[in-house]
């Protein structure tokens, strides 16, 4: 009888527990460092890779997100091809899933008064995730208020209660779908998450990184990249939101969810970073994301960045 009244206490408290992480409000979202561009003149490719050469690679990334913000005016459109695991799942030897993404985002660069005005629309072809039964097949963002108190719409055609439903760009069900934030989902605001953390190392002292190669990339349409590796001394937990805290919960292990090394792929021609692939202190892939068919001048419909967009999207790729 003791053991009994054990287990349902054990079993009530679980229940409390679980409860209160899944429905108590999310977080603050932390309001990462902006990249201002100093409007200094840009080098050419050969003292760009110079740069990489004699270990400067914070500086590049400097050049990386200038150019972007000069020559990228009206957003991006890309296929994103990722892996990842999320809190250490699913746990090696047993790889992720991978999942192919029609990505759109713009208004990622901040304006003349340094605020930014973010899109971002996703679309799964492959590997979505499953809710409930039924796989997310697209989400959307539109930032209008700001400061993290803009939600994500997730939809889900083939769901017989609720397709649409919108949660907080922080709380725990965004934190379980993916390793980073849905704001920070394009081109510019990724390299913006590696020059961030690049930063805050080498002003420390603690900044390994090194230059593998320029080669041409086949699975990230064959184009020419600079390649550069860094190494960590130990397990490292990106935060989910650029500028956030380690994303662990109580009781993980770094070393399951953390990086010693990354290895980023940095577009010779147009200074993208189309290519990140983080690994394990086991040597097991943590996460990859590639940027393919990459369209740097797009042309978006006026609804492209709505819920009929949205859903217009989804269903014309069931066709």
């Amino acid at each position: 009888m003791r053991y009994l009244l054990l287990g349902s206490i054990l079993v009530l408290t679980g229940g409390v527990w679980a409860c209160w992480t899944w429905f108590r409000p999310a977080p603050p979202l932390a309001e990462g460092e902006e990249f201002y561009d100093d409007q200094k003149p840009l080098p050419e490719a050969e003292a760009f890779l110079r740069l990489l050469l004699d270990h400067q690679p914070v500086e590049a990334l400097e050049k990386c997100l200038a150019r972007y913000q000069r020559e990228v005016r009206h957003g991006m459109t890309a296929t994103l091809i990722k892996k990842e695991r999320i809190y250490g799942q699913p746990a090696p030897p047993q790889e992720p899933v991978q999942e192919v993404i029609d990505l759109a985002v713009r208004g990622d660069v901040p304006d003349e008064s340094g605020r930014t005005h973010i899109q971002v629309r996703m679309i799964w072809r492959e590997g979505a995730r499953q809710v409930l039964g039924s796989p997310v097949r697209g989400v959307l963002f539109v930032e209008e208020q700001g400061g993290g108190k803009d939600k994500i719409l997730t939809y889900r055609p083939q769901a017989l209660l609720r397709p649409e439903h919108y949660i907080a760009l922080n709380d725990v069900s965004a934190r379980s779908s993916s390793r980073y934030c849905v704001r920070d989902a394009g081109l510019y605001r990724g390299m913006l998450r590696t020059y961030t953390v690049w930063k805050q190392r080498h002003q420390a002292g603690r900044l390994q990184v090194h230059y593998l190669a320029t080669e041409a990339v086949d699975f990230l349409d064959g184009r020419v990249c600079h390649i550069l590796e860094r190494s960590c001394p130990e397990p490292e937990v990106d935060p989910f939101e650029i500028g956030g805290t380690p994303n662990i919960r109580p009781g993980d292990q770094p070393a399951d969810l953390g990086v010693v090394r990354v290895r980023i792929y940095l577009d010779a021609e147009r200074w993208l970073q189309l290519g990140s692939e983080l690994y394990r202190a086991d040597g097991h892939l943590l996460a990859s994301y590639y940027f393919r068919n990459v369209n740097l001048e797009p042309t978006f419909a006026p609804d492209e960045f709505t819920p009929e967009g949205l859903k217009r999207r989804v269903a014309a790729l069931g066709k």
